[in-house]
């Protein structure tokens, strides 16, 4: 894996690249790709380098990953792939662009469940402490192509699962569940192609 600008309070873990292999395997060849939850910018980038869109939009909600983020950026990607950085929530984040992949490693843990990190920085990466499922199912919805695809991955959770199928439905979506080792890889598409 290339040595990308992280901060120190918080690295990509292999489900990033889990999720990018399997995205690979499906054959998919997307326009334009959204990355929810960029962090450094990882899961974007390595799809662009592989599938090499015309557009990469990393919206990350940490400040502090920006810098890491634009460094990644200008280092890895080439200069066919347009790209841009938006430092927002999934709640405040809207485009007029619609996306034929969107892809997600979110934080794991909701709320109330285990303990929080003592860093507040790591505590936001980890936990869903802005935003919320169906916020960020919502957010998925209102940017998805009618023919595009969302992808997801988490660790397996089958109580998580049942509360995202209902939740994607409100949302006009369909959700299949891949299971991949110890982790989850969700597939989102539009119920009602429009």
């Amino acid at each position: 894996m290339s040595n990308y600008s992280q901060p120190a309070f918080y690295r990509f873990n292999e489900d990033s690249i889990n999720l990018v292999k399997w995205i690979q395997a499906t054959g998919i060849k997307p326009d334009r790709i959204l990355d929810l939850g960029a962090g450094s910018g990882v899961l974007g980038i390595e799809l662009a380098l592989l599938l090499n869109p015309q557009n990469l939009t990393l919206v990350e909600v940490q400040a502090e990953f920006q810098s890491h983020v634009e460094t990644n950026c200008r280092y890895f990607l080439s200069n066919s792939v347009a790209y841009s950085i938006i430092i927002k929530s999934f709640s405040d984040f809207k485009s007029d662009q619609k996306f034929d992949l969107i892809v997600c490693n979110p934080p794991y843990y909701l709320p109330g469940n285990g303990e929080l990190p003592q860093d507040p920085k790591r505590a936001i990466a980890r936990t869903f402490l802005i935003d919320s499922w169906p916020i960020l199912l919502k957010t998925i919805s209102d940017s998805i192509s009618a023919e595009g695809k969302g992808f997801i991955v988490l660790k397996e959770d089958k109580a998580l699962f049942e509360s995202i199928s209902q939740y994607s439905h409100k949302y006009d979506l369909d959700v299949k569940k891949n299971d991949v080792g110890s982790i989850m890889i969700l597939e989102l598409f539009r119920l009602n192609k429009k």
